[in-house]
């Protein structure tokens, strides 16, 4: 009796181990989708806008206006000026640039008058305008950097709202050059600022204006603000083979794979009108140099409410671009769980670069959601290509007649992701079983 029970037992783990329910689904690519979270055109953050196309709102935060009493920060002020809350409700994220000296016709200074008589530095007027240029070597004005950025940090260091910050901080607009007698500083000293940023924010959410060996060694983006125009090629060819600078006259360093880690922006350059870019004759190079760019998003000098054929083409080609290939769902018919195999792609030219929730939905004969399940990942890992997701599903209801997969937008935490693929999604949820 004793051996019939053993031998009675092993056949039905034997059998537990072979009586799975597999069930597989393949799907068909489709057109890419104009809009996705992540990518698109960056509008200016005091201008609310519901162009579809807007991703990002920009904000400027000058040092003056942020802390007018040194430690006192009105971020307040501009939250409200920049419709933070607003923007929110939109659905768009911020990217964040902090200007010291921004060229007006008026003469003034973009440093706090507190720090005015400690920094040093030289009043101009010339042909970008009206404005006061920082020494951006004294030690005090770098000590109170170091704490602004500090201040930033904690005031939205952990705000899912804030997607990028570009660096921003030195020369005219926080473009990384000057125009005036006190030379553009060393590497050694600019590489303070950078690493101001670098206590506090990780590279991957951080972008420099120009390619240097410290956003190369953390991983650091890149934005170009004369998107388009004759010197973007030169800026192409600064980060594939580095290059000396207009500015210090150093040898500096490119960084060839940063798309891979942190995101490619910019703006469209001012030399040209808008529509300029999107003509027969022009937009070829146009979306040229955006593949290779490896461009996620353009602004806030962007052709806002200008949608047409060829616009629209271009925002589709930004950034990601997921398209689900099969499906594959494992579950033991002793098991409430069940493993999920998903082969997908990113057809586009970058990563989304974000952490977000992959989500899990089941739903009942009369289509009621009846259970949930989340797990994070960071998509960055997804560069262009195939790729395979292994989820799991750890509580399958009983009643689950249908599963359904969503990449959700990282500031909502909803399933808002479009994938190109010609099945019809429900609530931005594809049916994978």
């Amino acid at each position: 009796m004793k051996k019939l029970t053993i031998l009675i037992f092993c056949i039905l783990v034997m059998g537990g181990i072979t009586m799975k329910h597999i069930s597989y689904r393949t799907f068909s690519a489709g057109d890419p989708p104009v809009t996705n979270p992540y990518r698109g055109f960056v509008c200016w953050g005091e201008n609310l806008n519901d162009d579809p196309g807007i991703a990002f709102a920009y904000v400027p935060v000058y040092w003056r206006d942020l802390e007018p009493v040194e430690g006192k920060y009105d971020f307040e002020k501009l939250e409200e000026q920049y419709h933070f809350e607003q923007w929110k409700q939109r659905g768009v994220s911020l990217i964040l640039r902090v200007i010291m000296d921004e060229p007006k016709e008026e003469k003034h200074m973009d440093i706090p008058e507190w720090l005015y008589e400690r920094a040093g530095g030289t009043y101009y007027s010339n042909a970008y305008g009206k404005g006061f240029s920082p020494d951006y070597r004294n030690t005090e004005l770098m000590q109170a950097h170091h704490q602004l950025i500090e201040a930033i940090f904690n005031r939205y260091g952990d705000d899912r709202q804030l997607a990028f910050i570009q660096l921003g901080s030195l020369g005219h607009w926080g473009e990384w050059h000057t125009s005036v007698s006190t030379p553009f500083p060393a590497q050694s000293i600019t590489d303070h600022y950078v690493q101001d940023y670098l206590d506090y924010f990780p590279g991957e959410k951080l972008l420099l204006r120009r390619p240097y060996a410290i956003g190369n060694r953390n991983h650091m983006g890149l934005y170009n603000d004369s998107f388009g125009n004759d010197t973007h090629k030169t800026w192409l060819s600064w980060i594939s083979d580095g290059y000396i600078s207009d500015q210090n006259q150093q040898q500096l360093d490119g960084m060839p794979d940063f798309w891979k880690y942190a995101p490619s922006g910019g703006e469209f350059a001012t030399d040209h009108p808008m529509e300029w870019y999107f003509t027969e004759d022009q937009f070829s190079t146009t979306l040229t140099l955006l593949k290779q760019s490896h461009t996620s998003f353009l602004g806030p000098n962007m052709p806002i409410n200008l949608h047409d054929r060829n616009v629209d083409a271009l925002l589709s080609q930004m950034g990601y671009c997921y398209t689900l290939h099969s499906s594959t769902i494992v579950k033991s018919l002793f098991s409430s769980s069940a493993s999920i195999t998903l082969k997908m792609e990113n057809t586009g030219i970058a990563p989304m670069y974000a952490n977000t929730d992959l989500i899990l939905l089941c739903k009942d004969a009369d289509g009621n959601i009846i259970h949930t399940e989340k797990t994070i990942s960071d998509m960055t890992q997804y560069i262009p290509g195939e790729f395979t997701l292994h989820l799991a599903l750890h509580d399958l209801p009983a009643n689950t007649v249908s599963i359904w997969f969503g990449i959700a937008d990282p500031l909502s935490g909803n399933a808002v992701v479009t994938f190109a693929n010609t099945e019809i999604m429900t609530d931005h949820l594809i049916q994978i079983g």
